[in-house]
C-alpha cells in the first residue's frame, strides 16, 4: 500500500504542461483519508489514478483485492466497471455516425422495426401512441422513454446467456415510460439498444468492433466484455455489508460462458486502461478514435433543462454524465467536467479548466460512495498553480 508518485507517459501527453500541479502532501493526506475508509470497513480495497493533461502523476493501489483469499490491491487489478461501460457504448455509435452508417437522430425503428408505432403508458396504466418517434440521440442522453430495467423482466443470469441479436428481439415489446425526449430517465436498456444498433448498422459483433476500433487504438489491451481465463486470478472480489460487516456480493463475478456483450455495464478494465479511454476524450489528446467534433459534443450539455434526478445539478452530454450547476461541486469539480460512475463503486471523471482526471475503482455494491466523494475532493484540493 506505499504511494509513489509517477511521471510517466503511461498514456501520451500534449506538448502543453498543465497550469497547475499537485501538492504532493495534499496528495498523501488524499490517500490517507481513503486508507482510513479500508481500515474502518467501508470498502475492501481501492485504486486511484490521477493525470495532469494526460500526464499520470499518481497511481497507488490500497487495500485488499479478496479479503477471503488475502489478496492485496495492485494497480493491474482487473475490476467489473458497471456502467462506465456506457460512454464506451457510445464512442462506438459515433464512430458508425462519423462513417456514415447511423445518424444521431435516426429514429430506433429504422434498426429495430419492432418500435414503429410504438406506445406510452401514462401514469394511470392507459396506453397511446408516441407522439414522436424515439432516436439515437435520445438513447445516448437518457430521454429515450425506455424502462430502466430489461424487457420481460429477464434475469442478469438468463439475459448473459444471449448474444445480442437474440436479445434485440425482446426491444420494442414493452410501453415507453415517457414521451420521448421529454423526460431524463436512465436507462441500461437504452444502451443495451445502442449496442445492438451498432451491431446491426456495421454488420460487425459489437464486442469484436468496439475491441478493433476503440480499445487496439487507445492500448486497452486488458478491457474486454468476456474475461480470459488467464486474467481471471487478477479480479477483484466484490462486496456489500451484511450486519455492518464487508461480506462477498453473490454474483457471478467471472460470467463463465456469457455471450451477452452488456453495452450498458458488461465491461472488465483497469484503472489504466480506464485512464487511457477517458484521456481521449481531453482537448488536445494524441490518441482519440473521434474528431474534434464528436468529443466536443458528446462531452457538451445534450439534455437541456431538464432535470436529472429531480434537480438541475447534473445533465448528460451523448453518455457523459456533466456537472451544470454548484449543486454538484460537492467535490469541488468544475461546471463543464464530465465523467461516469459504476454500480460497483468505479468513477472516471475529467476536468478540462485544470487538466486533472481521476479514475477511482472499487468494488463494493453501492457502499463506496462516500470514500469515492472524499478521494475526489481532496485530489481536487491537492491542486496548485
Amino acid at each position: 500500500m506505499m504511494t509513489t508518485l509517477i511521471a510517466t507517459n503511461l498514456i501520451l501527453a500534449t506538448q502543453n504542461y498543465p497550469t497547475y500541479k499537485i501538492d504532493p502532501q495534499k496528495m498523501e493526506l488524499a490517500n490517507n483519508r481513503l486508507r482510513a475508509h479500508i481500515h474502518s470497513g467501508d470498502l475492501a480495497g481501492a485504486v486511484g489514478l490521477v493525470m495532469l493533461d494526460g500526464r499520470v502523476v499518481a497511481l497507488n493501489a490500497f487495500g485488499w483485492s479478496d479479503l477471503e483469499q488475502k489478496k492485496l490491491m495492485k494497480t493491474d487489478t482487473i475490476f467489473q466497471v458497471m456502467s462506465m461501460t456506457k460512454p464506451v457504448t457510445a464512442t462506438a455509435a459515433m464512430i458508425c455516425i462519423e462513417r456514415g452508417l447511423i445518424n444521431l437522430d435516426d429514429p430506433i425503428e429504422n434498426y429495430l422495426p419492432q418500435f414503429k408505432g410504438i406506445e406510452v403508458k401514462g401514469e394511470d396504466g392507459t396506453l397511446k401512441k408516441a407522439a414522436s418517434k424515439p432516436t439515437i440521440r435520445h438513447l445516448l442522453t437518457h430521454t429515450s422513454g425506455l424502462a430502466s430495467d430489461d424487457p420481460g423482466g429477464i434475469s442478469d443470469e438468463d439475459k448473459a446467456k444471449l448474444p445480442l441479436k437474440e436479445y434485440a428481439k425482446l426491444l420494442g415489446t414493452e410501453p415507453l415510460r415517457t414521451e420521448p425526449g421529454t423526460v431524463v430517465r436512465y436507462s441500461g436498456v437504452g444502451f443495451s439498444t445502442i449496442a445492438v444498433i451498432v451491431e446491426i448498422a456495421s454488420g460487425r459483433l459489437f464486442d469484436e468492433f468496439v475491441t478493433t476500433e476503440i480499445f487496439k487504438p487507445l492500448g486497452m489491451a486488458e478491457t474486454s466484455f468476456f474475461l480470459p481465463e488467464k486474467l481471471r486470478p487478477r479480479l477483484a472480489q466484490v462486496y456489500t455489508k451484511d450486519k455492518g460487516a464487508l461480506v462477498p456480493f453473490q454474483n457471478d463475478r467471472f460470467r463463465a460462458g456469457a455471450k451477452f456483450a452488456n453495452g450498458a455495464g458488461g465491461l472488465y478494465s483497469t484503472a489504466a486502461d480506464m485512464g487511457k479511454f477517458i484521456d481521449s476524450f481531453r482537448f488536445g489528446s494524441q490518441k482519440s478514435v473521434l474528431s474534434p467534433n464528436s468529443v466536443r459534443l458528446m462531452t457538451s450539455l445534450n439534455t437541456g433543462d431538464l432535470m436529472t434526478d429531480g434537480n438541475n445539478s447534473r445533465g448528460y452530454g451523448l453518455s457523459w454524465s456533466i456537472i451544470r450547476s454548484p449543486m454538484a461541486q460537492g467535490t469541488l469539480r468544475n461546471l463543464g467536467s464530465f465523467g461516469h460512475t459504476g454500480a460497483f463503486g468505479t468513477e472516471y471523471w475529467h476536468d478540462r479548466d485544470t487538466g486533472l482526471t481521476v479514475v477511482f475503482m472499487a468494488q463494493t455494491f453501492f457502499i463506496s460512495e462516500e470514500a469515492r466523494k472524499h478521494y475526489s475532493t481532496m485530489v481536487n484540493a491537492s491542486l496548485r498553480e
